[in-house]
């Protein structure tokens, strides 16, 4: 394997569980979209870490700027303000993301000057980059969390004069029906099983019978017979 450039990082862009909670319900109640959220992030984090390169975790409190694009351009800027040359940024809303796949983005950054991995949304589950491709005001501009977002990187890109690789496409979880898809094919293990001791726990329970005072006025009105003898 080629050796890992000295000056590159993975870039960890998240929120708290909480605050992911608020802007993804994934069909459930708060609390179990937040213990959701709690474990993608968590899921992220781990393979971010298990990828053998240097790890940076941006959380909303370190980012700045009003608009999504704002907030993750700045996050880049911290980023490359720590010295690294390049960047590799994940989210923490695409589970099928491999710690093999993040050093793959990794490597083509030896040979090229971005990498992009595609959502199947038409956003993006990944994005690599160099620093001299990287302009803050423009890329605040882009059309973040929307279905163009990956066609305008890759304009953005090309007119800037970056060679892009592109990985293999996946699927991120944003909403209710990528959750359910995410149930769907996820393997057996201890990801799996945490989440389905979430949504255990989230199902009510089962409704207890109440009988009306007029029913058990009657009813204690009724002889009081025990078994019959045989």
């Amino acid at each position: 394997m080629p050796a890992t450039p000295a000056r590159a990082a993975i870039l960890l862009f998240t929120r708290p569980a909480g605050e992911e909670a608020a802007h993804k319900s994934f069909g459930r109640g708060r609390r179990a979209a937040a213990a959701i959220a709690a474990q993608l992030i968590a899921r992220a984090s781990a393979t971010a870490r298990q990828a053998g390169v240097d790890f940076v975790c941006v959380e909303s409190d370190e980012q700045r700027g009003r608009t999504f694009g704002q907030r993750l351009a700045s996050a880049l800027v911290y980023g490359f303000e720590l010295g690294y040359e390049q960047l590799v940024v994940i989210g923490n809303d695409c589970p099928q993301l491999t710690p093999a796949l993040v050093r793959q983005a990794v490597r083509a950054l030896h040979t090229t000057d971005a990498v992009l991995g595609p959502a199947l949304d038409g956003g993006v589950y990944l994005l690599g980059l160099h620093r001299r491709f990287f302009e803050a005001e423009a890329w605040a501009t882009l059309p973040w969390q929307t279905a163009t977002l990956g066609h305008a990187l890759r304009r953005y890109l090309h007119r800037a004069g970056a060679a892009v690789a592109t990985l293999r496409p996946l699927a991120d979880v944003d909403t209710a029906h990528d959750f359910a898809g995410l149930l769907a094919w996820l393997p057996a293990g201890s990801f799996r099983n945490h989440l389905h001791t979430i949504l255990a726990a989230e199902r009510p329970l089962r409704p207890v019978l109440r009988l009306r005072r007029s029913l058990l006025a009657a009813a204690a009105t009724l002889p009081q017979r025990g078994p019959p003898t045989l």
